[in-house]
Parts: C-alpha cells; structure tokens; sequence
C-alpha cells in the first residue's frame, strides 16, 4: 500500500497527515497541547490508533501504543540511523539526510520503504507498506523517524509543529 506523510503545521497542533495514492486523508496526526511531546496518530472517525511520545530521561527515546501492543524506539546514529525497536523483531534503518528509511522482517525481507516525494502540493515522504497486517504499526515507526529528523534539525523542539 502506497501512502504519503505530509507536513502539517496549517491547523493548531497537527503535525503531519497521511494520504492514501488517491490524495484522501487517512490519518491526521496531532501533538497534544498538555503534553506536547505526545503524538496522536488519529483516523478518519476521529479513532486514536497509535500514540506516540518522545522521551527525555537519560538519553532520547520513542515509546509507541498501537494496536494493543507497546514498542520503545531507541534512535542508534553511526554509519547509518537506525532504530533499535524493543517489542518488535522488526529492523529499521536509512539515511536521514535523503529522508529514505527501510524496515526490514527478522529474515532481511523488505516490509515498508520511505523516500521523498516532490509533487504539485510541495514535499512529502512516499512510504510503500509492503505487509498491510502491520501498516499502522509500520506507519507509526515512520512518523517516529520523520519526528526525530524534525527534532534534530529544530534544537530538539519536542512537538514538531
């Protein structure tokens, strides 16, 4: 499954929204005005799907709600970015200078791609979702990395908006 992870920052506290290839809102994702390193990732009948929030103790960090299971995303920078992704036997790694990022399955199989895509609406990240039964989950780390680059490039502002 094709999406695109847009940029938001038109309306108070939303962060990115996510199209399907069609350019219909899947998902919105919004920070939250108490707690602006929380994340929500939100759908189209206003269902919370995944909740994410950057953490500050001891070094930096993601944890991830999403679909009844609960993720820690810790950022690992040496040759390449990767997340080290504790509750998942996932890999994720890419260059986040071109914005492209892979997950790979415990077996090295490709499950979801993201790079920069350049249309008439300005950019945005193209994600191809190869294992549909984790999309959201996948979606998720996704955001995660985008907020992170975000982060880093804006002095660790903690709500990327």
């Amino acid at each position: 499954m094709k999406l695109f992870l847009k940029r938001d920052i038109s309306a108070d506290l939303t962060s990115f929204v996510v199209y399907d290839d069609k350019a219909r809102p899947l998902y919105t994702v919004l920070c939250n005005a108490e707690t602006p390193s929380k994340q929500h990732i939100i759908d189209r009948e206003d269902n919370v799907c995944s909740v994410i929030k950057y953490n500050s103790f001891l070094m930096n960090y993601f944890t991830l709600r999403c679909s009844g299971r609960f993720y820690i995303l810790v950022p690992c920078i040496g040759d390449s970015f990767a997340f080290a992704i504790y509750g998942s036997t996932y890999r994720f790694s890419g260059d986040p200078g071109s914005g492209r990022f892979s997950m790979f399955s415990s077996d090295g199989e490709i499950k979801m791609t993201q790079k920069k895509h350049l249309d008439e609406t300005g950019e945005s990240y193209e994600l191809d979702i190869l294992d549909e039964e984790h999309q959201l989950f996948m979606l998720s780390v996704a955001i995660c990395a985008d907020m992170y680059m975000t982060l880093t490039e804006n002095n660790n502002d903690p709500c990327p908006i």
